[in-house]
């Protein structure tokens, strides 16, 4: 009989793994083609390669060894990473879930029947209990009398074998659901990646929005001790009636508006640090020892990277990568669902071995198995199964459009990008030279003063003129760093630099 059994149960997994090899209901996915266009309004240098951007460490370009250990920090303690991470083991939980109900299941089961039979004399009974065995999915029932019990007969059965069941996959639903479900990995796998990406970015900006207020602050904090000196001889020079309350009122003026400047300064010193603390998954105070101390910007060593072409960010982008993924999984689901419009089948067997007692079971004296075969399908379901599928297909009519609408934005965020940076990279020349004018303005303008030849005034106005050119060439030198760092972060430059993650694609 055990024989019969295998050989059975041979032919239909034959049977099932033919069918399950010729048809699966539902789409087969193909990535869509996107337009994209031939070059970057602003291009660069064609005869570069861009090569592989993404294992490009763009921030090393900087040479600061304070932001390469901050980055290499972040990638490792950021708990938007950790949550991503976290993210990527549930979706391989779901796939080998999904793989699993491709395979027969199979269940050991043990029970002890025992029954009493012949006539009960008035005021007795019987009570019958069923006891859970500790294994899973048997149980053992034991019937007790009362009264009289000796014309009774008592039975006992002992038994035990193997009970296995398995849906044939006859329409691929359940191979649609491994296939939707390995996308969901790769696009979590993804969201990884792009997490990471964006720490790459952010912390970079904010070690430069950093420096960038050390540096204003010096040049607020100099210009404040310069305009302080100027208001004390002023204030000399009005007590020996050498000029007028108007001019003392004016260098006044100027030194407190200057003062004014340090205090949000100082704020946005100590909020920077905070955030980078967070970034690396720290409390915002952790690392006010480590940057606390004023450090020039970092120098800009080497022309820009190659961009490439804008058809490479397909490919290169992890956000873009992830929304192509999903659109994989939602055409996945669409098979699921048509697989619902059709019969299920499934087969369901059982082996063992009965006896009187457990000793007759060792003994190998009884076998028993069974085969029962089943096949669902619904007759009436007043349209659920067709409105299902309707909903998989408008899921992935909103996947495509989502795929089409991340693929534009990362271009935008490109072209964006490349245009800050050349205005940028103007602009500070102009900056540049408009603080050299005003250095000699300055000069020139003290040197008239002394001699007599212009109002304490002009001196005042070309001060301020510095002071506010100063600035703004430093937030300048600033921002022209910050477009780098978004131009990088808009290509996908730098995440598999620093991938560390035993994950998958």
């Amino acid at each position: 009989m055990s024989c019969r059994l295998i050989a059975l149960l041979g032919l239909a997994a034959g049977l099932a793994a033919t069918l399950a090899g010729c048809l699966a209901v539902g789409p087969d996915y193909r990535r869509p083609e996107l337009d994209a266009p031939a070059a970057w309004t602003r291009q660069q240098d064609e005869s570069r390669p861009a090569g592989a951007l993404e294992e490009v460490a763009w921030w090393e370009a900087f040479g600061d060894p304070i932001l390469d250990e901050l980055i290499a920090r972040g990638v490792a303690g950021n708990l938007d990473i950790a949550q991503a991470r976290a993210r990527v083991l549930q979706a391989r939980a779901d796939v080998k879930t999904a793989k699993a109900a491709l395979f027969p299941s199979l269940d050991f089961s043990a029970s002890s029947t025992s029954s009493s039979n012949g006539p009960l004399d008035a005021g007795t009974g019987a009570v019958t209990t069923s006891t859970p065995s500790t294994t899973s999915g048997t149980s053992a029932t034991t019937t007790a009398t009362s009264g009289d019990a000796s014309s009774a007969s008592n039975n006992t059965v002992f038994a035990t074998g193997f009970d296995a069941s398995w849906e044939l996959d006859f329409f691929g639903g359940n191979r649609r659901s491994h296939e939707a479900a390995q996308a969901s990995l790769e696009a979590s796998v993804e969201d990884l990646r792009s997490t990471r990406l964006t720490l790459l970015g952010d912390v970079a900006t904010y070690y430069i929005a950093l420096r960038a207020s050390q540096e204003q602050l010096g040049i607020a904090q100099q210009s404040a001790q310069a305009q302080r000196q100027n208001a004390e001889v002023t204030r000399e020079r009005f007590r020996l009636g050498l000029i007028t309350q108007l001019d003392l009122a004016q260098a006044e003026g100027q030194a407190a508006s200057t003062a004014a400047d340090i205090p949000s300064l100082e704020s946005a010193i100590k909020q920077s640090i905070h955030r980078l603390g967070i970034l690396l998954g720290l409390p915002p105070e952790a690392l006010a020892g480590m940057l606390a101390a004023p450090r020039s910007l970092p120098d800009l060593s080497g022309p820009l990277l190659a961009t490439g072409l804008p058809s490479e960010l397909l490919t290169r982008r992890p956000d873009v990568r992830k929304a192509e993924r999903k659109l994989a999984a939602a055409s996945a689901n669409i098979g699921v669902a048509t697989a619902g419009l059709y019969p299920k089948f499934d087969l369901t067997a059982g082996l063992g071995l009965q006896g009187a007692s457990p000793a007759k079971i060792a003994g190998f004296s009884t076998w028993y198995w069974s085969v029962l075969p089943g096949l669902s399908w619904p007759v009436f379901d007043a349209g659920s199964a067709r409105a299902a599928v309707d909903k998989k297909k408008a899921l992935y009519d909103e996947a495509l459009a989502s795929y089409q609408a991340t693929f534009h934005t990362a271009l935008e965020d490109v072209e964006n990008a490349l245009a800050a940076y050349y205005a940028e990279l103007e602009r500070g020349k102009n900056l540049a030279a408009s603080v050299r004018a005003y250095e000699d303005a300055v000069a020139l303008a003290n040197e008239r003063y002394v001699k007599g030849l212009t109002t304490f005034l002009t001196v005042l106005v070309n001060q301020a003129y510095l002071y506010s050119a100063q600035t703004n060439l430093a937030k300048s030198r600033a921002n022209l760093r910050t477009d780098i760092i978004a131009l990088y972060k808009a290509l996908g430059g730098g995440w598999k630099a620093m991938e560390t993650d035993n994950i998958p694609g």
